[in-house]
C-alpha cells in the first residue's frame, strides 16, 4: 500500500499527492499529518516549521504549496478537528540537500494534541493531558509565547458519535448546554470524556460509547482530570451540588 492508498483508506484527501504532507477528512472531522522520524522526540514531533515555507531549487527560493495547505489544515484543528499523525522515514533527494524524500512510512495513525511555539507546530503524544496539566519548562525566555491547542478528547469519531446519540450534547456534570447559551454557534459542541484513561489501555481497546464515554463541558472535563485516576461524574455532581448549597447559604 502506497501513501496515497493509505491516506484514502483513512477517509482523507489533499490538494496534490506529490507535495502534500497534510491531509483532511471533513466527514469524520480529522486532519492527518506525516511527521518526519528525524523531527520526533519522546513526547512530541514537529509537523510544521515556518522555515519550511520556502525550499531552495536551482539556486532560487521557491514557496512550498504544501506549507500553505498545512496552515489551512491546522486552522481546522483549531476549530475542533482531531489531529492524527503517521511517521515518515526521512531521506534527502539525490538532486538537492534541501529537498526531502520519504523512504518509508508507518501505516498506523496516532491521535495527537497540537501545540504551537514560536513558528513551530508540534503534535504532542500525551493525549490525556489538559492544558493546565502540562508540565512547565525549567526555564523560559522572557516574552516567549507558547500556544497550546487541545484538539481532541476522544480517539474514535464513530464512538464519539454513538456516545452523543445516546447522551446528547448537554454536560453530564453541570447540565450546561452550549446551544442554549450560545445559540447556533454552540450547536453540537461538547467534549467527550473517557471514564477509562486512554493511556492505560492497549491499542485494541474498544470503548463502550454508552458506559465508558460521557459528554462534559470543558470546565467539568478539566475538573475530573485534576485527580488521578479521573474523578467519576457522580462524584463531580456531588461537588457541584454541595458548592451550590453553600452559595445559596451565603457561605
Amino acid at each position: 500500500m502506497n501513501r496515497k492508498q493509505f491516506i484514502l483508506s483513512k477517509g482523507a484527501t489533499c490538494a496534490n499527492w506529490t507535495w502534500s504532507w497534510s491531509f483532511i477528512d471533513h466527514n469524520d472531522m480529522k486532519v492527518i499529518f506525516g511527521a518526519w522520524d528525524t523531527e520526533a522526540g519522546e513526547e512530541r514531533e514537529v509537523i510544521l516549521r515556518t522555515s519550511w515555507k520556502f525550499v531552495s531549487r536551482d539556486g532560487k527560493q521557491r514557496r512550498q504549496p504544501g506549507y500553505v495547505q498545512a496552515l489551512e489544515h491546522l486552522e481546522y484543528v483549531k476549530q475542533g478537528y482531531e489531529l492524527y499523525t503517521f511517521v515518515m522515514g526521512h531521506s534527502l533527494s539525490e538532486y538537492s540537500e534541501d529537498i526531502s524524500r520519504i523512504k518509508k512510512f508507518s501505516h498506523h495513525l496516532q491521535l495527537r494534541y497540537l501545540v504551537q511555539e514560536e513558528g513551530v507546530w508540534y503534535a504532542c503524544r500525551e493525549a490525556q493531558y489538559l492544558p493546565e496539566e502540562l508540565s512547565a519548562s525549567a526555564s523560559y525566555s522572557e516574552g516567549a509565547k507558547t500556544q497550546i491547542l487541545v484538539n481532541a478528547y476522544e480517539r474514535d469519531p464513530a464512538a464519539r458519535k454513538a456516545c452523543l446519540q445516546h447522551h446528547g450534547y448537554r454536560c453530564q456534570g453541570c447540565g450546561f448546554s452550549f446551544e442554549e447559551f450560545y445559540g447556533e454557534a454552540g450547536r453540537n459542541f461538547i467534549h467527550v470524556h473517557h471514564r477509562i484513561p486512554l493511556h492505560t489501555v492497549g491499542e485494541n481497546y474498544r470503548p463502550d460509547p454508552v458506559n465508558d464515554m460521557v459528554p462534559l463541558c470543558p470546565n467539568c472535563h478539566a475538573m475530573v482530570h485534576r485527580s488521578t485516576p479521573p474523578m467519576e461524574t457522580d462524584a463531580l455532581k456531588e461537588i457541584i451540588a454541595s458548592a451550590g448549597l453553600k452559595r445559596k447559604a451565603g457561605q
